[in-house]
């Protein structure tokens, strides 16, 4: 009889202990001290971001049937009524998507005219002649 009462009271004394434990854990986070989360810099999340290339050039090659053109030594992907506009040999200034390789715009330039040589060569100043003074 007493082995029975002992297992009992052990037995009452461990589901308290568990109630008591459960109980502490089920509280809410506010009674333990706050910790902000600090915001993310906004330099951090465009370094993070793939960002949008340039590629200028003269066109190397046109592929009409898989829509690409060649400039620089770059294939890239090319809309179908973009590609019909273009021609080999022509300068272009091509912004691609954010990484990829695919033609966001695609801009036709024109090439700028060679400057001038001057046409007029330097004069050097005549040598001027020492002014006599008459005699009175």
């Amino acid at each position: 009889m007493k082995k029975v009462i002992s297992m009992i009271a052990v037995l009452a004394l461990v589901c308290f202990t568990t109630m008591v434990f459960a109980a502490d854990a089920a509280k809410p986070a506010a009674a333990a001290p706050a910790v902000k989360a600090e915001p993310v810099k906004a330099d951090a999340a465009k370094a993070a971001a793939p960002k949008a290339e340039v590629v200028k050039g003269k066109i190397e090659s046109i592929d009409t049937v898989k829509n690409e053109i060649v400039v620089k030594g770059k294939t890239i992907g090319v809309k179908a009524e973009e590609i019909a506009k273009l021609k080999k040999g022509e300068n272009v200034k091509v912004t691609l998507a954010a990484g990829t390789m695919n033609a966001d715009k695609v801009v036709v330039v024109k090439a700028k005219k060679a400057a001038k040589p001057a046409a007029k060569p330097a004069v050097a100043p005549a040598a001027e002649k020492p002014v006599e003074k008459k005699a009175e």
